[in-house]
């Protein structure tokens, strides 16, 4: 008799669990169907008159002004970054056309520099070409208030002379100084070390 009533207990037990399973199946489809809104609501400061909106506090400011930085510090190093691996790479069957390519992204004066130096210049009779490309940027100096910086760029460059497979490789370093002219990162001069 004893099993008999084991039986039915376990019986009773994976029934119970069953139906609460079903429940519980029926609940999360149920619950599936509702359809979200397609736009997130975002809740806004309610102003009513006479009342002023909370002011962001020291450390939201602060947030944002390391942002900010963060944001000029990224504008000088792409433009660093597009600037020295275009002014760098080279080739005397492109008649200085990775110079000419970079003159919007000089300042005016570092631009007329380039383009005297353009016109003074002879291309080579035999094959030569410079293929750069920027390993690690430094900035040396960054001076948000006064727009400049100062950015040192370690560059692995592929030198090709005489024909395009005979190539040698070679690291340089460049070092631009850099000013913010209305709002836009310039080179003002580029040195190679």
């Amino acid at each position: 008799m004893t099993t008999r009533k084991m039986r039915l207990t376990v019986i009773g037990l994976i029934i119970i669990v069953l139906l609460l399973l079903l429940l519980w199946l029926l609940w999360f489809l149920f619950k599936s169907d509702e359809s979200p809104s397609t736009e997130p609501s975002v809740e806004t400061p309610q102003t009513t008159e006479g009342t002023t909106e909370s002011e962001p506090t020291l450390k939201e400011q602060q947030l944002k002004q390391e942002q900010d930085t963060r944001n000029q510090s990224a504008g000088a190093i792409t433009i660093a970054k597009i600037f020295t691996e275009r002014y760098g790479s080279y080739s005397n069957e492109a008649n200085f056309q990775n110079l000419i390519d970079v003159l919007p992204l000089m300042t005016d004066t570092f631009a007329q520099e380039t383009e005297v130096m353009i016109e003074n210049s002879t291309l080579p009779e035999t094959y030569y070409g410079v293929t750069t490309i920027v390993l690690i940027v430094n900035v040396e100096k960054m001076d948000e208030v006064n727009g400049t910086a100062e950015i040192r760029l370690n560059t692995q460059r592929e030198i090709a002379k005489d024909s395009p497979q005979n190539v040698s490789v070679e690291n340089q370093e460049i070092l631009l100084e850099l000013a913010r002219i209305e709002g836009v990162w310039k080179v003002a001069s580029a040195d190679w070390l």
